[in-house]
């Protein structure tokens, strides 16, 4: 059996999730150092279930999404980070055409206008042609995913960016309303400096809630 999926027992008298499921009285938690998602994380997370990882081997933490949309459909995804790469851009677009991500929201560290202009040309025609893929910039170092399915409501966040340098890492990975509800204000409270619309990028000289 895989200890990474054996479920603690707590101490402490069980409660009823909203669902009418039982449930510890602490959250299930399990520990797992891995090489390749794909190959070593065979479910994902149930309700209030966190997994923590960490991986020595070249992933990054875009890697989750896929893995998640081979049994799902993801209503609405939300991603800060501070370095995106044009591999995870197309692959997110063609995730998009395939129906598996029915509406996206980035929010990318604004110093990648100059770090990285020909990433932020891909981001403009992208935006121009998918109306429901949106880009923000922000002076952000947040790695945070949010995925909202139709039952779930998933967290990843850690170390990794969504580039190709990703390595030593920790993550992250969680179902739990409660962190998705609070973490989602990393998305919607920010101070955006620059968006992109209709494929044009917007500035703006004062900050914008």
């Amino acid at each position: 059996m895989n200890k990474f999926f054996d479920i603690p027992l707590g101490d402490g008298p069980a409660k009823t999730s909203p669902n009418g499921s039982f449930v510890s009285k602490y959250l299930a938690a399990h520990y797992q150092r891995i090489d390749a998602i794909e190959k070593e994380i065979k479910r994902l997370p149930t309700e209030e279930e966190f997994f923590f990882l960490q991986s020595n081997k070249q992933f990054n933490a875009f890697t989750f999404i896929p893995l998640i949309c081979n049994s799902k459909t993801i209503k609405k995804l939300y991603a800060t980070t501070y370095s995106i790469n044009r591999n995870v851009i197309e692959a997110l677009v063609e995730l998009h055409k395939s129906g598996s991500i029915d509406s996206m929201e980035l929010v990318v560290n604004d110093s990648i206008l100059s770090r990285n202009p020909v990433v932020c040309d891909l981001l403009r025609s992208v935006n121009q042609e998918y109306a429901n893929i949106q880009v923000r910039f922000a002076w952000t170092h947040a790695k945070v995913c949010l995925v909202e399915t139709k039952e779930d409501y998933f967290t990843i966040e850690g170390s990794g960016n969504w580039s190709e340098n990703a390595m030593y890492e920790q993550y992250t990975f969680a179902n739990s309303r409660g962190l998705f509800d609070f973490r989602k204000k990393l998305i919607t409270e920010i101070d955006v400096r620059h968006e992109i619309d209709k494929g044009e990028l917007i500035s703006y000289r004062k900050t914008r809630r």
